[in-house]
């Protein structure tokens, strides 16, 4: 007998065709009885709807119904034995599908009423294993601390930052170290075309230039100038016409009291100390965050296993598209099927090393008893209300609507603590 051999109910019964990794494929037979009472409920959908002469809507005879519309509720009544045997095998069989199952193979022209229907879906299950490899883990740990030198650095980053520009003397040229604003005018293949041209655009001497030849052309320019140069794109020839209109030096503000004020700090030493604060901050956290993902490293790298394909193609589609608002700002644009799918081929290891996480550090969990309370939800709710004092109604009801996903983030906390705790840190 297969892990699935037996009548669920009077109405379904289920059997296990094959397993390949994540993937069981079962044969579903639902019985002549919930067949029968699948075509009622779809003879009384169709009803609901039809419009017949002589008839309001909604109120023709059942049996004028069936007589004129097989289709319809042959349609209805496939959707209806579909989903009630599906929804049947999971409950009953216990079977722990990570996404719905599709159906792989069906004969739906001979659902017929009176007469038992079988049809065979896939399903992708969680991978079963036994965690291993998570004690005593060999962790090299980052300092926590930062050097004079890197606070000098990122002083004069936020220097740096805060640059102005401000209009070179009447007499100066273009070099590479400054800023120039220019327009220009372009024509392709002879022709003039509105999409090479532009007026004062600022551009940065130093950088790379959206058209190529342009920095060139107005290297050594004075003021007024008008420079004429070519570049090529694809096969055609774009010949612009570029004149300099203003050239501007990035001025470097100084440390002083006079910038530490204009900072929000009362002296250069306050403005010092708050930096050399936030960096030893962000270098603690930076080290906690290299320790989780030394850990998760390790884990991947004892532990393998099959991972659900259908929910790895689920969640490297939503990666994607993600990607694409966060790329765009919520603009309108069309990307292409090809563009997508590649995007996906490079997000997908690091999907598939997300999900294997997942299923390792919740594996320990249950392994370790290392599972969050509903204490542990109170006192994490308590926190979250004495820091919200005012949103008490909006708190709770988010608390209580996200209930699962809190207890799981809690549930790897713990799981993670304890990993550190066992972890030989040097």
């Amino acid at each position: 007998m297969s892990s699935f051999d037996v009548a669920l109910d009077k109405e379904v019964s289920v059997k296990e065709i094959s397993k390949k990794g994540t993937e069981v494929t079962l044969e579903l037979t639902a019985s002549k009885e919930l067949v029968n009472k699948c075509f009622h409920n779809a003879l009384l959908q169709v009803q609901g709807k039809a419009q017949m002469q002589g008839f309001r809507a909604g109120k023709a005879p059942l049996e004028m119904v069936k007589k004129n519309f097989p289709g319809h509720i042959s349609e209805r009544a496939v959707d209806f034995v579909v989903r009630n045997a599906v929804t049947a095998a999971l409950e009953k069989t216990k079977l722990k599908a990570v996404m719905m199952p599709v159906v792989s193979k069906a004969d739906f022209t001979a659902l017929q009423e009176n007469k038992p229907f079988s049809f065979e879906i896939k399903a992708d299950v969680a991978p079963e294993f036994t965690p291993k490899g998570y004690s005593g883990i060999e962790i090299t740990k980052k300092p926590e601390t930062v050097t004079a030198e890197e606070i000098e650095k990122h002083l004069e980053e936020i220097l740096e930052h805060n640059s102005s520009l401000e209009a070179a003397p009447a007499d100066a040229i273009v070099t590479d170290t400054n800023f120039a604003v220019v327009k220009y005018t372009g024509s392709k293949n002879g022709v003039a075309d509105a999409k090479y041209s532009a007026e004062s655009e600022l551009i940065d001497m130093s950088a790379p230039q959206t058209v190529a030849g342009l920095a060139e052309a107005v290297k050594g320019a004075k003021k007024g100038d008008t420079r004429t140069f070519e570049t090529k794109a694809d096969n055609d020839v774009i010949n612009f016409t570029v004149t300099v209109e203003e050239i501007k030096n990035k001025v470097k503000p100084v440390l002083d009291e006079a910038f530490a004020k204009n900072m929000g700090f009362d002296n250069v030493e306050k403005l010092k100390e708050t930096v050399k604060t936030s960096m030893e901050k962000e270098a603690k956290l930076n080290s906690e965050r290299d320790i989780t993902a030394q850990i998760e490293n390790a884990l991947v790298k004892e532990n393998t296993f099959d991972l659900p394909k259908s929910l790895v193609e689920y969640h490297t589609h939503v990666a994607v598209e993600n990607f694409i608002k966060r790329m765009f700002a919520g603009q309108k644009t069309e990307f292409s099927d090809e563009n997508k799918k590649a995007f996906g081929e490079r997000m997908r290891p690091n999907v598939e090393k997300d999900l294997r996480v997942g299923y390792i550090i919740h594996a320990i969990a249950d392994k370790e008893n290392l599972k969050a309370t509903d204490a542990d939800l109170q006192a994490e709710m308590d926190k979250a209300l004495a820091s919200n004092p005012k949103e008490e109604k909006r708190v709770k009801e988010f608390f209580d609507e996200k209930k699962h996903d809190i207890l799981a983030t809690l549930d790897e906390r713990k799981v993670f603590e304890f990993l550190k705790a066992k972890a030989k840190i040097k």
